[in-house]
C-alpha cells in the first residue's frame, strides 16, 4: 500500500472516555507516511451521534481544533492530526495518556497531597494557561478530567473549545451533573449564568481544581460559583496560611475580586512551593 506523504490508517483499539460532546477513543496506527511510526498508539477525538450533526458542536469542535493547531507549549495537548472536514464524522488526533488527574486522585482514595507539591503542580498549570490565554484561548472547563498526566507526571491540558456549552442552561450538562461534582462544580458564577467567561473564569476552575488536590476530594461548596470559604491547610505555618488565602481570592464570586491572571496564580504558586524547599533547606 502506497500512502500519500502525511498520511496514516489506523484501526480503533477502544473507547478512552465521552462526554457530553465528544468522545475520545486509543487508535493503532496500521500504516503510515507520516510522523507516526505504523504501531504506534494515539488519542482520536470526534464529536458524539448526537453532536455531530449539530451547527453549534460542530463550528465548537472546529474551534478546538484551531486552538490546539496554534499553541504549542509542553504541558497543552499537541495536535497530531486531522481527517478533512466536510466528512460524516469530523475528528483530530492526539498523543495518548494513560490517565487523567481525575484517575490520580481517586487512585488515591480520598488522601490529598502535601500543599506544597500541590503548589509546585499548579504553578505548571498556571503557566500554561498563562500562555494560552496570551494567545487568546480560554479553556472554559478546567477540571481534573481535563487535565491528562504524562509519564513524568506532569500535567497536559486537554479539551480545549467546547467550554462555550457550560452554563445552567446547557442541553449537553444537565444529565451529566446531578451527582454534585460534574462540570459545574469548577464553573465559576459568569460562566454558569452567560455561558461566557475571560482569563480570571480559569482561575476561577484552577482555584478549585488546586483545593480538591489538597483535600483530596471537593471541597464542599454553597453553591455553583460561590468558592472556597474555609481553610483548607491548618499547619500553622505562614505559607500555608498564604495558599489559604490565595485559594479564596482565586475563587471569589466577583470576577473583578478574583486574581485576573495567571501569570499572578502562577508566581504566588511558585513562590509557595520555593519558601516550602527554602524550609526544608
Amino acid at each position: 500500500m502506497i500512502l500519500q506523504p502525511g498520511v496514516f490508517h489506523f484501526s480503533i483499539q477502544r473507547t478512552i472516555g465521552q462526554g457530553g460532546l465528544g468522545i475520545v477513543r486509543e487508535i493503532l496506527v496500521t500504516a503510515s507516511a507520516c510522523e507516526h511510526p505504523t504501531g504506534a498508539r494515539l488519542a482520536l477525538k470526534e464529536l458524539n451521534e448526537r453532536w455531530r450533526h449539530e451547527p453549534a458542536g460542530v463550528a465548537r469542535f472546529e474551534r478546538e481544533i484551531v486552538a490546539i493547531k496554534n499553541m504549542s507549549h509542553p504541558r497543552i495537548i499537541a495536535h497530531a492530526g486531522e481527517n478533512l472536514p466536510g466528512g460524516s464524522s469530523r475528528f483530530y488526533v492526539m498523543q495518548l495518556y494513560k490517565k487523567s488527574l481525575r484517575d490520580v486522585l481517586q487512585e488515591r482514595r480520598g488522601a490529598g497531597f502535601p500543599w506544597p507539591v500541590v503548589a509546585g503542580f499548579g504553578a505548571v498549570i498556571a503557566d500554561a494557561m498563562s500562555y494560552a490565554h496570551g494567545r487568546g484561548f480560554i479553556h472554559r472547563d478546567l477540571k481534573p478530567e481535563n487535565i491528562l498526566i504524562d509519564d513524568q507526571r506532569l500535567p497536559v491540558i486537554a479539551d480545549w473549545g467546547l467550554g462555550y456549552f457550560v452554563h445552567k442552561a446547557s442541553k449537553v450538562l444537565m444529565p451529566l451533573t446531578r451527582a454534585g461534582l460534574g462540570t459545574e462544580y469548577y464553573c465559576s458564577m459568569e460562566q454558569w449564568n452567560s455561558g461566557k467567561c475571560g482569563p480570571s473564569g480559569d482561575v476561577y476552575s484552577l482555584g478549585l481544581v488546586l483545593a480538591e488536590l489538597i483535600n483530596g476530594a471537593a471541597v464542599p461548596i454553597r453553591g455553583v460559583g460561590l468558592g472556597v470559604e474555609h481553610d483548607l491547610i491548618n499547619d500553622g505555618s505562614p505559607g500555608g496560611s498564604h495558599f489559604n488565602s490565595l485559594l479564596r481570592q482565586m475563587t471569589e464570586m466577583l470576577p473583578s475580586r478574583r486574581l485576573q491572571t495567571m501569570h499572578e496564580v502562577a508566581a504566588h504558586l511558585r513562590w509557595l512551593a520555593s519558601v516550602q524547599t527554602a524550609s526544608a533547606a
